[in-house]
């Protein structure tokens, strides 16, 4: 997308890139996050029964479906890319986001990431896999790198009105690319207060859990208030079978009225900035036996918590909900060897939800 009186601010080793026509993008070493959520930034997309009100699209008068497909979108070489999205959908509406790449000139099919909806029947799509990629529930895996990909939403439903889009690509050779970045050392010593909740006090299905508690946890910081059965009902995949979509996840808080989207970061200290600014950020990580001291789990090969600071020494302080009780759940970890669990095993993927308006760090 051309940007026009570019402005731009390196902060770390993420550039922020913004403009009076262009999308706010994220560009780290591994990964590139791209939003669409002002009114400018659905200028270049094509919209069928669908309407721009302010900065939301919504339905037109009478229309019961709509249609919004994006211009061609350019990041640097990726070979993953998640989406998300901000909707409201009320008791029927729904959001279908589909998405495809461009590799060696020519259009992969449209892959879909299932379709989202606030009443029961949320679901992902299984089966997409084909010479280009592959879509694992939530993440669309190419078999090449592309630097060129385009989106297509279907909105339905009355009074269905669709917020924000935000693209993740990323380079998983380039993970743990700046693992050890030097830190500035402003958000050691800060820890945000996230109300504790541990997913192990539920009998009937909290052990797998941990992405709805750490977003109920989130939810509760900004006073949005969700029990943990609440949130894992509320962003159960039917295809998944579970509740760790990640966009699933974020589209759950979205539709509790914060903003949320899913981000990779590079570092711990790209994640400082974020606890500075006041924002805590739910992490995926993974780990083996011993690799994690003081983690309620001896292993995972998967595990969402919520980072809320940084101790004196610069460790990260999590809320794990993995923790046996509500009164176990924060924990400190040491900073090199959580820092190399969150990079190589997801990227360091994040959940960022914060009321909205809230300027990104």
């Amino acid at each position: 997308m051309a940007l026009m009186r570019l402005a731009c601010v390196l902060i770390g080793t993420a550039l922020l890139v913004s403009a009076g026509a262009g999308a706010l993008t994220m560009t780290h070493p591994n990964s590139t996050t791209t939003l669409h959520e002002r009114a400018a930034d659905w200028k270049a997309a094509d919209l069928k029964n669908l309407t721009v009100q302010g900065d939301v699209l919504t339905l037109a008068p009478g229309a019961a479906s709509g249609t919004v497909t994006g211009a061609p979108l350019t990041a640097p070489a990726f070979d993953e890319l998640v989406p998300s999205w901000n909707a409201r959908t009320g008791a029927s509406g729904s959001v279908t986001l589909d998405l495809r790449v461009q590799t060696g000139g020519t259009w992969s099919r449209w892959y879909s990431f299932g379709t989202w909806s606030a009443a029961e029947g949320r679901s992902s799509l299984n089966g997409q896999n084909d010479a280009t990629g592959q879509v694992l529930t939530d993440t669309l895996r190419l078999k090449a790198k592309a630097t060129t990909y385009q989106y297509r939403v279907t909105v339905k439903g009355a009074g269905t009105q669709l917020s924000l889009l935000a693209f993740n690509t990323s380079d998983r050779a380039r993970r743990a690319a700046t693992q050890g970045q030097a830190s500035d050392r402003r958000a050691w010593g800060k820890v945000i207060d996230v109300p504790q909740r541990s997913q192990m006090i539920y009998p009937d299905g909290g052990e797998v859990w941990c992405s709805p508690t750490s977003v109920s946890m989130i939810l509760a910081k900004h006073g949005v208030n969700v029990t943990v059965p609440v949130a894992a009902k509320g962003m159960y995949d039917r295809a998944y079978d579970g509740t760790g979509n990640w966009p699933f996840n974020t589209a759950y808080a979205a539709e509790q009225g914060l903003r949320a989207f899913v981000t990779r970061l590079p570092s711990l200290s790209a994640a400082e900035k974020y606890i500075t600014a006041g924002v805590p950020l739910a992490v995926s990580l993974g780990w083996k036996k011993g690799e994690l001291p003081g983690a309620p789990l001896p292993s995972s090969t998967g595990h969402l918590m919520v980072l809320i600071g940084f101790d004196a020494q610069g460790n990260p302080v999590l809320n794990d909900p993995a923790a046996p009780g509500n009164d176990t759940v924060r924990r400190t970890y040491p900073r090199t060897a959580f820092e190399r669990l969150w990079l190589t095993h997801s990227g360091g993927l994040a959940y960022v939800i914060s009321p909205r308006g809230t300027p990104l760090p």
